[in-house]
């Protein structure tokens, strides 16, 4: 037992350690004698015993292996294994963990088989992991494919959010990414040490890109946050394929939700982008047949119109497809559209013309009351989706005012919209750079480069030769340019 405490308490050396190389090396080796150590068959018998000498944010392999092991042998109170966990998950040393990524990955397996933790406490603490790991939260990993089922499922998307609203930029075994600094440089992007060969993720099929997105995607819906769930489609409507022509239901699914959650969002439907492959457009066309009619209905029709085309295609088929609860939203939301886009053509409008100018798509009238328009406008304003508000002057028609989208914004509140602007620009800093490097030696991009070189150098060669015809023409008339 003295010796297995003095392995696990050998890294990091008390002295620190000078640079990557030395680091890189004592990782190493510590991994190493870990794996010898955890294979000895009394091991996991004093594991339990061990867990209170070694500190989680310090030595965190060493705690990690001294986890699995007590959890192994079943020795260890399940509260007291619980916080230990969690003590864990909360404090670990990222560096380290890149030289201890299969162990790790086990751990956040636990989170996820529900054995352990309720559901809301493993979706927090697997979101709290996955973001010491990575901040940034760049790189798609089978642990985020993870996470967002488990969060939807059991319906705690909250404590998943932090990680669900960053953008990913890499997936395991993207090419292009070649490093010669060690896993623990500090400055290293995490695509460099995520990947299969760490253990700190599995590789990923384009069905677990696609449904992570769609999931985060209904996430964001069940949030109302339109928006984020937007563009969460968007990408799996847009997902590159191979064959121009395939489409996957994955793809049709978030086609069809993205119609109306573009509706919801800006009041039209929205426009496949032009990279879209035809066969994937007639695809869509053909099986978002009924949603492409309700966004049409929606952006040209009236009310009325709009009720009729639910009715006709009928919630049965909207509720086999998942979508029954997103359409009627869209069909309460028209009328909430009529009355934003009244800002274009007054600044200041009565209640009263507010009812006479808008209907409502649930029942193809306009609302009943006076009193109704108020409710209704003043949930808006609430919930941010109208910068507006209700004035009653003594004596005359209440109305409603539109006003410009910053005004009554405070200096705090512009400066803090800056600063988060800079920590955001800060975290895509290293991004980019791995990025641009991932770029620099793709044959691709580098032959994509020369044809712009090319097509760059003939058009300053077509330039020089007129402007050359161009001093030769004025020499004749004027005599020598002055200047050359």
């Amino acid at each position: 037992m003295d010796q297995a405490a003095s392995v696990l308490l050998d890294f990091p050396p008390e002295g620190g350690i000078a640079g990557d190389a030395q680091y890189h090396a004592a990782a190493q080796s510590h991994s190493q004698k870990l794996d010898q150590l955890a294979a000895a068959p009394n091991f996991p018998g004093f594991a339990p015993q061990l867990l209170d000498h070694v500190h989680p944010a310090v030595n965190s392999n060493s705690y990690l292996t001294l986890l699995i092991a007590a959890r192994a042998a079943d020795r260890l109170p399940q509260a007291d294994l619980l916080t230990k966990v969690a003590t864990f998950l909360s404090t670990f040393d990222a560096r380290q963990i890149r030289y201890r990524g299969k162990a790790f990955s086990a751990l956040l397996d636990w989170l996820v088989d529900g054995s352990l933790f309720p559901a809301s406490v493993a979706v927090e603490l697997l979101t709290t992991a996955l973001l010491r790991l990575d901040p940034a939260g760049s790189v798609l990993t089978s642990h985020h494919v993870a996470l967002v089922k488990l969060a939807y499922s059991t319906d705690n998307v909250a404590p998943a959010l932090p990680l669900l609203e960053k953008d990913v930029v890499f997936y395991p075994g993207v090419k292009g990414l070649f490093e010669t600094r060690p896993p623990c440089a500090l400055d290293l992007p995490p695509a460099s040490y995520i990947t299969a060969e760490s253990g700190l993720t599995k590789l990923l099929s384009s069905s677990d890109v696609m449904q992570y997105d769609l999931l985060r995607g209904l996430c964001f819906i069940r949030r109302r946050a339109w928006r984020p769930a937007f563009d969460a489609l968007e990408r799996v409507v847009t997902y590159p394929t191979r064959d121009t022509h395939a489409c996957s239901k994955i793809m049709v699914e978030a086609h069809n939700k993205w119609i109306l959650v573009g509706l919801l969002l800006n009041g039209k439907a929205p426009t496949l982008p032009a990279t879209t492959p035809p066969g994937v457009q007639k695809t869509f066309a053909t099986l978002g047949k009924a949603y492409q009619a309700i966004g049409k209905a929606f952006e040209e029709s009236t009310a009325q119109s709009l009720k009729t085309e639910f009715e006709s295609v009928g919630a049965q088929v909207f509720a086999e497809e998942n979508n029954l609860g997103l359409v009627r939203l869209v069909l309460q939301h028209y009328q909430r559209w009529q009355v934003l886009n009244l800002r274009q053509v007054y600044t200041k409008i009565t209640l009263e013309e507010v009812r006479a100018r808008t209907q409502s798509a649930e029942t193809g009238a306009p609302l009943a009351s006076e009193a109704d328009v108020a409710a209704l406008v003043q949930q808006m304003i609430d919930e941010g989706m109208l910068h507006g508000a209700i004035v009653r002057p003594p004596g005359a028609p209440a109305y409603l005012s539109f006003l410009p989208p910053d005004e009554g914004r405070s200096e705090a509140e512009f400066a803090q919209r800056m600063a988060a602007t800079a920590r955001r620009l800060a975290q895509l800093e290293p991004l980019v750079r791995a990025a641009n490097e991932r770029l620099g030696t793709s044959r691709d991009y580098i032959k994509y480069l020369a044809g712009l070189q090319k097509k760059e150098d003939s058009g300053r060669r077509d330039y020089d030769v007129a402007f050359m015809n161009q001093i030769e023409d004025e020499d004749l008339m004027t005599g020598v340019v002055e200047g050359f």
